[in-house]
């Protein structure tokens, strides 16, 4: 994950507040969190869902979901070893004891969420329960989003669930992944960010997982244009702006930066060595609808365990592919190549699903020359 407004503006606004509270000190409580194990847990409370998205990478039947009792037991000890635990789906507000697990949860938590069932009565129950961060899912102004989601109307009801939790007060963004249907579109959607005053945006590169591959991605140019332009928004831009499953964005944003303001690009980088890399399975950890342990959200044909079966925490210490994940990478291809691997290493799954879990990540946009040597150090 990768705030571009911190990089370039200082300033991280939701990411302050739901990792480390306060600008005094950031890298040492980075570090701190960097080095110690306490993950962020991508929690998917169940597989239903409302939506029938293209790229949906939870896309199964859902018999089987852990029951109430598992579930609050798991909930207690991620109390005592998360950092962050991040209620998805499916559609998270269709499991109907949500509200009550999500009580039990007394660490930072956030809502995952396509927005259409936040009505006003479900805005303050979120906030009842705690939730810190509510993140809405959209891919594209109406015309587009409802296509690419598959129902009519989910565009507006969308956005009517964003009003309503910005109405009770609780942080909110909108999350948004990037594919040929809608890279056009991410200018519209800044502006309605901007309408809609939300406090983040947070741009998704795909991971081809469930119903989504390679074949809805963009390529690597375009890619390249679409960054560019998250990097003009992101002077005036009033919230955040971040990039998520992409390590190169960090790199690409401080080389532009290196073109305006030096010192300002070596400061971005420097929080890039606490900040960016891929962190799943370091950090970040995946718990899916039937208890199945994943390295992150996306790498649902791996598991670590089942907390059906084992306690979570003997999964996080003890699975073996999480251990070789926090070990030292021996990359190939590009990435082995580069000179920034040590600070962006590629998104591993991305590289997976390419063929080589060590080899390089195909979304890389940089330029052999660009990587060839780190003007940073």
């Amino acid at each position: 994950m990768i705030s571009l407004s911190k990089m370039v503006k200082g300033k991280a606004t939701v990411s302050k507040a739901l990792t480390y509270k306060s600008d005094e000190h950031i890298p040492k409580k980075l570090m701190e969190l960097k080095e110690s194990l306490r993950p962020v847990v991508v929690w998917n409370v169940t597989a239903r869902c409302n939506l029938k998205c293209r790229h949906c990478y939870a896309h199964t039947e859902f018999d089987g979901e852990i029951d109430k009792k598992t579930a609050l037991r798991l909930v207690d000890e991620l109390n005592g070893l998360a950092t962050l635990v991040l209620f998805s789906g499916g559609e998270p507000l269709l499991r109907g004891d949500i509200f009550d697990i999500a009580s039990r949860c007394k660490v930072q938590k956030a809502l995952s969420t396509n927005g259409t069932l936040i009505d006003g009565d479900t805005a303050e129950k979120l906030k009842e329960v705690g939730f810190s961060y509510v993140g809405v899912s959209l891919d594209g102004l109406k015309e587009v989003h409802d296509r690419f989601r598959g129902v009519d109307g989910a565009f507006e009801r969308a956005v009517e669930g964003l009003k309503n939790v910005e109405s009770v007060g609780i942080l909110n963004g909108v999350r948004f992944t990037l594919t040929k249907f809608n890279a056009y579109e991410v200018d519209g959607i800044l502006d309605l960010c901007e309408d809609l005053e939300v406090d983040r945006f947070c741009l998704y590169h795909l991971v081809p997982s469930g119903r989504a591959d390679f074949s809805i991605d963009i390529p690597n140019d375009l890619r390249r244009r679409v960054m560019d332009e998250l990097f003009e928004r992101a002077f005036e831009f009033e919230g955040e702006i971040l990039t998520v499953d992409n390590p190169c964005d960090g790199i690409y944003f401080c080389l532009k930066l290196r073109e305006i303001d030096e010192d300002l690009a070596y400061r971005a980088y420097e929080f890039l060595k606490f900040r960016g890399g891929d962190r799943s399975g370091r950090n970040l950890v995946n718990i899916d609808p039937f208890g199945n342990v994943h390295p992150n959200q996306f790498w649902w044909d791996y598991s670590c365990g089942n907390v059906k079966e084992r306690s979570f925490k003997k999964i996080w210490f003890n699975d073996g592919l999480l251990k070789i994940l926090r070990g030292k990478w021996n990359l190939k291809g590009r990435c082995g190549r580069c000179a920034y691997k040590e600070v962006c290493g590629g998104f591993r799954l991305r590289a997976l699903r390419a063929g080589d879990l060590w080899g390089g990540d195909p979304s890389c946009y940089l330029s052999d020359e660009e990587i060839s040597k780190n003007v940073f150090e």
